[in-house]
């Protein structure tokens, strides 16, 4: 796989060890040849994870939304929201473009942890793969179990007959960043 799709958080108050998880995914996909699309942002593990894959030479595509300027949180950092100097740039109307440019250029995506726009995000690619717009591996990156919780939402809405197994099925959860490369490759 060629072009993979990250999707994380942009608060640049969340905790130093998702930033250097962020850094070392950025790093490790670059390092292993692969192409990052990602939501464009400076900030956050965002920003770090954009670091982390030029530092390894790689290649970072961005997408990011027309005139956003960030949360309030952001905002208010003063750090500028846009992240700099990327191999691409792409501009869209809005968040619903964003997300359907991502999943239209990756072949995979991972998902860090992160907050709402992350579980959007990640609902969105999942969705897509259910209704058979495409059969893209989706891994959530279940840092010192971050996504448990979901596994036992994704249990619980099979267990009612919402959910087909193959469904949930279409999901990787996976602990290390060794074990998402390891299927990507």
């Amino acid at each position: 796989m060629k072009n993979i799709a990250v999707y994380l958080g942009s608060a640049p108050a969340c905790k130093d060890v998702y930033k250097g998880l962020a850094y070392e995914m950025g790093y490790r996909l670059a390092a292993a040849g692969m192409t990052l699309v990602y939501g464009g942002a400076a900030v956050g593990t965002m920003g770090a994870l954009a670091d982390g894959a030029k530092a390894a030479g790689g290649a970072v595509i961005g997408v990011f939304p027309k005139g956003f300027q960030g949360t309030k949180e952001v905002r208010e950092s003063g750090i500028p929201v846009v992240r700099q100097n990327l191999t691409r740039f792409i501009e869209t109307a809005d968040f619903a473009e964003r997300k359907q440019v991502m999943e239209d250029l990756s072949e995979a995506c991972i998902v860090m942890p992160g907050s709402f726009g992350t579980m959007d995000e990640l609902f969105t690619y999942a969705c897509n793969r259910a209704i058979d717009k495409h059969t893209k591996p989706i891994f959530l990156f279940n840092f010192e179990g971050y996504y448990d919780p979901l596994k036992q939402l994704l249990a619980n809405m099979q267990e009612a007959g919402f959910m087909k197994p193959f469904m949930a099925a279409a999901i990787t959860f996976c602990d290390t960043i060794e074990e998402i490369l390891a299927s990507l490759s």
